[in-house]
């Protein structure tokens, strides 16, 4: 049992990686791509946003055809095909309109696969951590070499380095057993029936003020990182750090489960969050930034893993999916939207001190509805 537990999570692990790779390679770099081939900086705002506006109605869209769907693997691994293709068929295209379009369809493809790969690897054996890890490192190591190659060969590469990745993302999901059906034949899933999941409400609402921040930070960090002295080769390591801090603390949350409950942690990690932002609202130099990485490993390696190992314990089995989905949909890509409209506001007004500090706001009122909710006590669903 301990041998095939083992190999399950090696086998996940790389999996993970390469899911998480294209979002390294396309990430980062797809601002500056943009800015390249002559779009303007309100034209990148528009696509970007577009883009995770997409992400929200597809997050529901494929929750609800992946929960009903027999092939499951098969409707993941055409999802990674689909995105990969519309990456490629994007990278020659330099019309502005048409591009945001493909752009689009790639997200549609594109962001919910995270969420199911998630409800896929819960409803194996094999620790979620774990697997969750190595698609931090994947994400990490991406970030780093797909730089190499753009600086090399041209930002289009980033377009070749995503595209590669799902595939054989693909190849690796059709290795894997279709999971457990937990749905009668003639039962249908239907999204809406989790508005009656009062806790699984409760949780998303609070989820919302707080994963957004720490997805829109990735837009802002450079603005703070270059008013503290630093310079564009910097907000690279730096980006690496941080994600690679992730993996490590991503891989410590089992043991750290066993000394303190589950909920306790999360609650810890989105007063971290907040307390990390408030930092950095108070203007540290570079130097200081970069020392701190590893803050963004504690509070999202805990967060990233726990709050959907809770959402997977909130809801029956036959939600898992459709549940996970959704979560991803409105506490992540819904508040990353609102996160970036409303911090691109403060950067033209106030600049990038104090984006930090409305982010830390933001993730203070996390914790507070987290509390005032009674999500915070211990429920041991870590043992599930």
């Amino acid at each position: 049992m301990k041998d095939s537990f083992v190999r399950t999570t090696a086998r996940l692990s790389v999996l993970y990686f390469f899911i998480y790779c294209p979002l390294g390679a396309l990430c980062p770099l797809i601002s500056q791509y943009l800015s390249f081939i002559g779009f303007s900086g309100t034209q990148v705002g528009i696509i970007t946003s577009l883009g995770t506006a997409t992400a929200f109605f597809a997050g529901i869209f494929w929750g609800d055809v992946y929960s009903n769907a027999k092939q499951k693997r098969v409707i993941l691994a055409g999802m990674c095909l689909a995105a990969a293709i519309l990456a490629l068929a994007g990278s020659g295209i330099k019309g502005f309109l048409l591009y945001t379009l493909v752009y689009c369809c790639m997200y549609f493809f594109q962001s919910p696969l995270h969420g199911l790969c998630d409800s896929l690897v819960l409803g194996k054996e094999g620790s979620f951590p774990v697997i969750r890890a190595f698609g931090a490192v994947g994400y990490a190591v991406c970030v780093f070499i797909t730089g190499r190659l753009c600086d090399a060969n041209g930002l289009q590469m980033l377009f070749y380095v995503y595209a590669a990745a799902f595939i054989v993302a693909m190849g690796l999901l059709f290795r894997e057993e279709e999971p457990e059906i937990t749905v009668k034949k003639e039962e249908k899933i239907r999204i809406s029936a989790l508005l009656q999941q009062k806790e699984f409400i409760r949780l998303t609402i609070s989820a919302f003020f707080v994963m957004g921040t720490s997805v829109a930070h990735n837009t802002y960090f450079g603005f703070l990182f270059r008013d503290g002295g630093g310079d564009v080769s910097g907000i690279g390591l730096a980006f690496m750090l941080m994600c690679g801090s992730e993996a490590v603390f991503m891989v410590l949350i089992p043991g750290m489960t066993k000394k303190f409950p589950a909920e306790k942690l999360i609650l810890f990690a989105m007063i971290l969050s907040a307390c990390r932002f408030g930092f950095y609202a108070a203007g540290p130099t570079s130097s200081m930034l970069l020392a701190t990485f590893f803050l963004q490993g504690i509070a999202n390696g805990i967060l990233l893993v726990e709050l959907i190992k809770y959402v997977n314990f909130l809801v029956e089995p036959k939600y898992s999916s459709a549940a996970i989905a959704v979560f991803y949909a409105v506490a992540s890509n819904l508040s990353v939207i609102v996160c970036n409209f409303i911090g691109g506001i403060i950067l033209d007004a106030a600049g990038a001190r104090m984006v930090y500090a409305f982010y830390s706001l933001y993730n203070v009122a996390a914790a507070i509805l987290y509390i005032a909710f009674g999500l915070h006590k211990d429920k041991k669903y870590q043992k599930k």
